[in-house]
């Protein structure tokens, strides 16, 4: 147990928040699949670094930071707070993930989760809530 979750933190201090993409196949099998309903991976490890080379590109100093991280057997769950600069303003943003990763023979073989996109689009201006006046 021990050994999958420091597979997943180190992946996503690897991965995600240094984006050393050159070492995505030291966590991720080559037959990885990714299952989010509004983003779009691709498969495999291309699909990891095309989605790690887009979040950086789309907000600045992308940062994953783990809030809560459970194993249960080859599944682990992981809570995430995600924060980065807005494109065009540089403020701050953040918003939370809850990710499920599933580990067979030391790499991880599926994820899939959900993310506060409201949050994140809110702060991104792509969407406006009513007043509550």
């Amino acid at each position: 147990m021990i050994k999958n979750e420091k597979l997943v933190r180190d992946a996503m201090q690897i991965i995600w928040n240094e984006c050393n993409l050159s070492r995505i196949g030291d966590f991720y099998s080559k037959d990885f699949v990714a299952d989010y309903p509004h983003t779009d991976w691709g498969t495999g490890l291309e699909g990891i670094r095309t989605l790690a080379t887009q979040v950086h590109n789309d907000l600045p100093g992308y940062t994953e930071h783990i809030e809560e991280l459970i194993v249960a057997g080859d599944k682990v769950i992981v809570i995430l707070s995600i924060s980065g600069s807005h494109p065009q303003s540089g403020e701050k943003i953040s918003f939370r993930d809850v990710t499920v990763l599933t580990v067979k023979d030391d790499k991880i073989i599926s994820q899939r989760g959900v993310g506060d996109l409201l949050s994140l689009y809110v702060k991104l201006g792509m969407v406006d809530l009513p007043s509550n006046t």
